[in-house]
């Protein structure tokens, strides 16, 4: 279940990515902040986990339905070694497991240190009053934001001796970055990176969520003071001096940000034709964004009963088995997250003694492709194995049902056999 965690949270970020990158462009050329989009695209992978885990749809049930003349989808068959394969699963399930463990903790101690760090060195800063304003004053650490509920600025020495025009320009965007609570935000995205670590993406996604909020406040503050000289002026000089790590603060200049690319965005005019053009990489984002929520989501829900006069048939249909016409049926697509949990199901006092069995089982597969029912045709013969089979077939997946061209509910049935050394699943494709 870890590894296909992981792979849908990277396939998540790569997409999300793409449509956050699409996102920004449009939102850039409208004049409009655009730091949510990569703070969206940070938190896409969770969401949707937690979306799968409270999706909606039909009832699943675990009786014993009758046999019939219904189609029986023969799979070929999927042999899994009984205890070799488990354990390989298993340990690769465990370095899965591991590694994001491993990694979450690291970041929470790294975030941990910097915060302790930055406390420490606070108690030796002095306080002063720049500009009607309370700021703290450190040897070189700055000019930035920390803290969160109670954000403060801190400004280095050095940025004192500026004059007077730019050190207001670097203290209104300090200001700004308090007022518009980005240090919350920036919180957030580093606890998003804490919880998937492991992942490159996210972290590539946090670098480009920090140039958004500068470039965001830049944009603030020229609204507040429409000098763009003077504005750029103060960027260039606190770059020239500034020298002490950002510890993860909401500055007013770092040098892994681009100034280039800041300066270019205060300077770019507005025009019909940039307008328009936000307007069509918007649109592309939306498209990719819906690519994004397409990725099979390893985590598979209990439907809950659908309204409408539309659902009314569809709660009839699984009621009991029936025929419906088809011409492409369903397919499994999470094979390999069924073998594990087969390898998880198989009672041990059974497979331990040699005893195995196949569990007949009707599905009915909705048009989403979800399971929204499960009973059993015909029992193993052994109420463990039974019980077994159908916590496996909760856990199944599929592609829709096709009848030419328009997806439809079908009933289904094949069985689930345990075997003492290797035990196979006959599924479709």
């Amino acid at each position: 279940m870890i590894p296909a965690l992981m792979t849908f949270l990277l396939a998540v970020s790569l997409v999300a990515s793409a449509a956050a990158l699409a996102a920004e462009a449009g939102l850039r050329r409208l004049g409009t902040p655009a730091r949510w989009a990569w703070l969206g695209a940070m938190s896409l992978g969770a969401g949707l986990l937690s979306a799968g885990a409270l999706g909606f749809g039909l009832p699943g049930g675990a009786g014993v339905g009758p046999s019939g003349g219904l189609p029986t989808i023969e799979l070929p068959a999927l042999l899994v070694g009984g205890r070799e394969e488990g354990a390989g699963t298993e340990l690769l399930s465990a370095a899965a497991l591991a590694l994001w463990l491993t990694c979450g903790l690291a970041v929470t101690l790294l975030l941990a240190r910097t915060h302790l760090v930055l406390k420490a060195e606070r108690r030796g800063w002095g306080r002063a009053r720049v500009l009607g304003s309370d700021v703290f004053v450190s040897a070189d650490r700055g000019p930035a934001v920390a803290g969160v509920l109670r954000p403060w600025i801190v400004l280095p020495r050095w940025v004192l001796t500026l004059p007077e025009r730019e050190l207001r320009m670097v203290l209104l965007h300090e200001q700004e970055h308090v007022r518009s609570r980005d240090s919350v935000l920036l919180a957030t995205a580093l606890a998003l990176v804490a919880l998937t670590a492991w992942n490159p993406v996210t972290w590539w996604q946090l670098r480009r969520l920090r140039v958004a909020m500068e470039l965001d406040c830049d944009g603030r503050v020229l609204r507040r003071v429409p000098d763009r000289a003077t504005y750029a002026e103060s960027l260039l000089s606190v770059a020239a001096r500034a020298s002490g790590p950002a510890l993860g603060l909401a500055a007013f200049t770092e040098r892994s940000l681009s100034l280039k690319r800041r300066i270019i965005a205060m300077t770019t005019p507005n025009t019909r034709t940039t307008r328009i053009g936000g307007g069509l990489f918007l649109m592309l984002a939306l498209v990719i964004l819906a690519q994004a929520c397409g990725v099979d989501n390893p985590i598979a829900s209990e439907p809950t009963e659908p309204d409408g006069e539309a659902d009314a048939a569809l709660v009839e249909l699984a009621r009991d088995p029936a025929f419906t016409p088809f011409t492409v049926a369903p397919s499994i697509q999470n094979r390999g997250e069924i073998i594990e949990a087969m390898q998880r199901a198989y009672p041990p006092l059974l497979r331990d003694a040699g005893i195995g069995g196949t569990v007949v089982v009707w599905f009915f597969i909705g048009s989403d492709g979800r399971v929204a029912e499960r009973r059993i045709n015909t029992s193993s013969g052994h109420r463990a194995l039974d019980e077994a089979a159908m916590r496996v077939a909760a856990r199944y997946r599929f592609s829709p049902a096709l009848n030419r061209d328009e997806r439809v509910p079908v009933w289904v049935q094949f069985p689930i056999t345990f075997q003492p050394e290797s035990f196979e699943a006959t599924r479709e494709r």
